[in-house]
C-alpha cells in the first residue's frame, strides 16, 4: 500500500493537479459572495400615485420602491441595471380605470430581466390597481406551496457549489487510481508483483484501500476548507467514505477496459459526466428528471445539499445511504473481479 501511495504522488502531474484542485476550489469558494441580495428593487414614476403604490407593497417583504421625478432618469437607472424594473404610471390612471378604460402603464426592464421578474412586476401592478380603485380581489386566494417553502432561505451560490467541488475532487482520485493501475499493467509492473506470494486479489484490494483512503482524505481536507463540518459531522464523514468507495469501484472498472492514459482519460471523462450532471441537477430544485436519479452520485450530492446546505435532518435521507451502500456492494466487488481476470 505504501508503494501505491508513493507511486501516485511521484506522478508529478497527478500530485500537482490534486493539490491545485483543492486550493482552487477553496479559493473560488472564498472569492464568491457569501451573501445573496433578496431585495426586489423597482423604480417608479407616478407623480400622483407614488405614495399609494408604495403603501400597497408595504406588506411585501423584500420589495423596495424608489420614486423618480422624471421618466428619463428612471430609464437611465433601469438600463444600468440598478433596478429590476421601472414602472411609469400616467397621471390619468385612476380616471381611466373609473371610466372602464384601460390606462397604459409603461414598464421598463433591464436586458437580463428574467420571466420571474416580469411576473412579479405584473402582480405588483395588479395590487396597485386595486389600491387605487379601492376594490378588493373578487375571490379568496388559497396558496399552497408544493414541497418545502424555502422563501427567505435563498442560499449563496458558493454554498450550493460545495457538493460540486467535492464531486470534482473525487473525480480526480478516480482518474488517478485508474491511471495508476493502467500504468502498472502497461509497464509490466503488475506481472512482477504477482510473482511474489501476493495474489491478484491481495494486490487489488490493497489498491482499493489506498484509493479509498486517499479519496476520503482529500475530500475531508477540502470539506474542512469549505466549512462543511459545521454540523452532522459523522453523517458527512460516512457520506464522504461512501463516495470514496464509489469512485474507487468505478476506477477499477475503468482500469479493466483501459490500455493507456488516453483511454483512461476518455473513460474517466465519461464517468465525470455521470457524476457532475446529478450534482448540477440537485443544485437546481425541480430540474432533476427521473433518469438523473438513476445515477448513484445523485443520492450522494443530495445528502450534501440538504444536510450541509440546508441543515436538514439525516433521518430524512437514510434511503440515500442505503442506495449508496447497495451500489458500492455491487460495483466494488465487480471491479475486483474484472481486474483479477485482466491480470491472470
Amino acid at each position: 500500500m505504501a508503494k501505491d501511495i508513493n507511486q501516485i504522488f511521484t506522478n508529478k502531474f497527478v500530485a500537482t493537479m490534486t493539490i491545485l484542485s483543492i486550493v482552487a476550489y477553496a479559493v473560488l469558494f472564498y472569492v464568491m459572495p457569501k451573501t445573496i441580495d433578496e431585495t426586489f428593487d423597482i423604480a417608479l414614476y407616478a407623480p400622483k400615485y407614488g405614495d399609494l403604490i408604495e403603501q400597497s407593497t408595504e406588506s411585501e417583504k423584500g420589495v423596495e420602491i424608489r420614486s423618480f421625478q422624471s421618466v428619463d432618469e428612471l430609464r437611465e437607472k433601469v438600463d444600468k441595471g440598478d433596478f429590476n424594473a421601472g414602472i411609469v404610471v400616467p397621471e390619468d390612471f385612476e380616471e381611466k380605470l373609473g371610466k372602464g378604460e384601460k390606462p397604459e402603464v409603461k414598464v421598463y426592464y433591464p436586458s437580463d430581466a428574467s420571466q420571474d421578474v416580469k411576473k412579479a412586476v405584473e402582480l405588483i401592478l395588479k395590487e396597485s390597481a386595486f389600491t387605487l380603485t379601492r376594490q378588493e380581489l373578487p375571490v379568496e386566494v388559497d396558496a399552497e406551496v408544493l414541497g418545502r417553502d424555502r422563501a427567505g432561505e435563498q442560499i449563496p451560490p458558493r454554498e450550493r457549489l460545495r457538493p460540486v467541488f467535492i464531486i470534482l475532487l473525487l473525480f480526480m482520485e478516480l482518474w488517478a487510481l485508474a491511471n495508476l493501475i493502467t500504468e502498472e499493467n502497461a509497464n509490466k509492473t503488475m506481472e512482477a508483483i504477482l510473482i511474489t506470494p501476493a495474489s491478484a486479489s491481495d494486490v487489488i484490494i490493497a489498491k482499493g484501500i489506498v484509493g479509498t483512503f486517499l479519496a476520503t482524505s482529500e475530500a475531508v481536507v477540502l470539506s474542512l476548507l469549505l466549512r462543511v463540518f459545521e454540523n452532522n459531522v459523522l453523517v458527512i464523514l460516512a457520506t464522504l467514505l461512501l463516495g470514496a468507495i464509489m469512485v474507487t469501484g468505478i476506477a477499477f472498472v475503468i482500469a479493466t477496459f483501459s490500455k493507456d492514459i488516453i483511454s483512461v482519460t476518455g473513460y474517466a471523462i465519461l464517468a465525470a459526466i455521470f457524476l457532475i450532471i446529478p450534482a448540477v441537477a440537485v443544485m437546481f430544485p425541480g430540474s432533476a428528471s427521473f433518469w438523473v436519479r438513476l445515477f448513484p452520485s445523485y443520492y450522494l450530492v443530495e445528502i450534501f445539499d440538504q444536510v450541509v446546505t440546508y441543515g436538514e435532518s439525516f433521518t430524512a435521507f437514510w434511503k440515500n445511504i442505503v442506495i449508496l451502500i447497495a451500489f458500492n456492494i455491487a460495483v466494488f466487488p465487480l471491479g475486483i473481479l474484472l481486474l483479477r481476470r485482466k491480470f491472470r
